[in-house]
C-alpha cells in the first residue's frame, strides 16, 4: 500500500510511471517505483506480476542536420578599412 498523499498510481493504470521512486540504482540502469514497478533506463519496465513492458519512449534525440550556409546568408564585408 502506498503511503504517499495523494497515493501513487497502481501498477495496472496507464499513468503507472508517475509513481514515486523509492530505490534508484542509476549505475545499474534501474529504479523501483512505489507501486512495485521496476523501470529501466531504456524505458522498459517490469511489472510486479513479472510481466515485461518493452521500451516505449525514444531515449535519443534525433537532430536535424544543419542547413548549409547559402551565399546570401553571409553578411557582405564592409568596404571601409579600419583606421590605422
Amino acid at each position: 500500500m502506498c503511503p504517499h498523499t495523494p497515493p501513487c498510481p497502481d501498477a495496472s493504470r496507464p499513468d503507472r510511471e508517475a509513481a514515486r521512486t523509492i530505490i534508484s540504482h542509476p549505475e545499474q540502469g534501474w529504479s523501483l517505483l512505489c507501486n512495485g514497478i521496476v523501470v529501466f533506463e531504456d524505458t522498459g519496465e517490469l511489472l510486479p506480476d513479472g510481466e515485461p513492458i518493452a521500451p516505449h519512449r525514444p531515449t535519443d534525440v534525433i537532430c536535424q542536420p544543419a542547413r548549409p550556409v547559402q551565399p546570401k546568408d553571409v553578411p557582405a564585408k564592409s568596404s571601409h578599412s579600419p583606421a590605422a
